[in-house]
């Protein structure tokens, strides 16, 4: 049997129990509140953005139905995207765009790193195998030096011609 005493205490006990879960309740939802404010800023931010770049495709490319085409993308999103961007936006970022590819040219910078060797240097390493094609097709190297292995239908039928003969 339970005395009075250990009653209360154990009443003592679920209050500060149920006091520390309506703390952290209340935490959770301040948090909660304030991710779903922050998601909401940037679902905002990246719709803006995404209808923004769907209006300048449509611009760039001609026609919303060129965007469209491109983006995969319904034409009514694309023309919902160019009407709700104004002009004037598009025209800022189509600025920004070309300055930014201008500084990437005037840098220098490009896609390939090391330049390809011209056709016409004399520095050109020799083919690997000797068997080579001219322009007209015809063959110009193959296997002149004695003891030195073709493979390939060319030399297969270079070494059966020169078996015959």
């Amino acid at each position: 049997m339970l005395t009075v005493a250990e009653m209360r205490r154990r009443r003592r006990e679920l209050a500060a129990v149920d006091g520390r879960v309506k703390d952290a309740l209340d935490v959770l939802l301040v948090n909660t509140r304030k991710a779903a404010a922050e998601a909401a800023t940037a679902l905002t931010t990246a719709e803006t953005a995404a209808d923004e770049t769907l209006a300048l495709a449509a611009k760039v490319h001609g026609s919303a139905k060129a965007a469209a085409n491109l983006t995969g993308l319904p034409l009514s999103e694309v023309e919902r995207a160019v009407k709700v961007v104004p002009a004037k936006r598009v025209k800022a970022l189509q600025e920004e765009l070309q300055t930014k590819a201008e500084a990437k040219v005037a840098a220098g910078s490009s896609r390939r790193r090391t330049p390809k060797p011209s056709a016409d240097s004399g520095d050109a390493p020799p083919a690997a195998s000797g068997d080579t094609t001219g322009e007209d097709g015809s063959k110009v190297g193959g296997a002149s030096v004695p003891g030195q292995v073709s493979t390939g239908p060319v030399a297969a039928a270079d070494q059966s011609a020169a078996s015959v003969s």
